[in-house]
């Protein structure tokens, strides 16, 4: 039994011990993000900063899409035809792309990221609301992970909610370059705290205790 908060907290950083190798899916981006925006500043010349963020946001974000596509069609197959999923999941990339195309204003790309956090957990706030664990499902589908499914729902609300707050608060209390290395290092982050946030949940479930 976990009677006091600390247990809990212990628990959870416990299990950032014996993390997996980081892959190029997780580095890749944010190491292209951070070259290419000092090249671009140079070679865009002075008073092209904003310019020279953009199209090195740009750059990364297209990247990070392009690594994580076949999963993105994966997760859809479970809840669509093949056809509707490759469609949905073109309409998914080719939607903030677009965006960043047309911005002019590096803030854009910095909301695109909150976008991203308030599309995706409000996915899994309607399964939650409805009672649901599709979404979960297509993320964990082994069959050992089925009793587990509703806690992740809402703990990735939780997950989802977090980082669009972190996120939006250092839109505010940094400037570019340094968001950039946070975004940069987020896919990361947000991988190390989402292991060890599911290996909280099924040990707090193998013990029958509440998230």
């Amino acid at each position: 039994m976990y009677r006091r908060p600390i247990d809990l907290v212990r628990l959870f950083a416990d299990l950032f011990q014996d993390l997996p190798p980081l892959t190029k899916a997780l580095y890749g981006p944010g190491m292209a993000v951070l070259v290419s925006y000092p090249v671009l500043s140079v070679l865009l010349g002075p008073g092209q900063g904003g310019q020279a963020f953009v199209t090195a946001f740009m750059f990364g974000f297209a990247l990070q899409t392009a690594f994580g596509f076949e999963a993105l069609v994966r997760r859809l197959l479970t809840r669509f035809s093949a056809v509707a999923a490759v469609c949905v999941a073109l309409t998914l990339v080719c939607l903030p792309l677009t965006v960043l195309v047309l911005a002019t204003d590096p803030l854009w790309c910095q909301r695109l990221q909150s976008a991203v956090f308030i599309v995706s957990g409000g996915v899994f706030l309607v399964d939650m609301v409805k009672g649901r664990v599709a979404t979960a499902a297509s993320l964990w589908p082994d069959a050992e992970m089925q009793s587990h499914l509703p806690n992740l729902t809402r703990v990735m609300v939780l997950f989802h909610a977090t980082f669009l707050v972190l996120n939006e608060t250092l839109i505010q209390a940094t400037d570019l370059s340094q968001w950039l290395v946070f975004w940069a290092v987020l896919p990361i982050v947000s991988n190390m705290v989402l292991r060890a946030l599911v290996r909280t949940v099924i040990n707090i479930d193998n013990r029958g205790e509440p998230v």
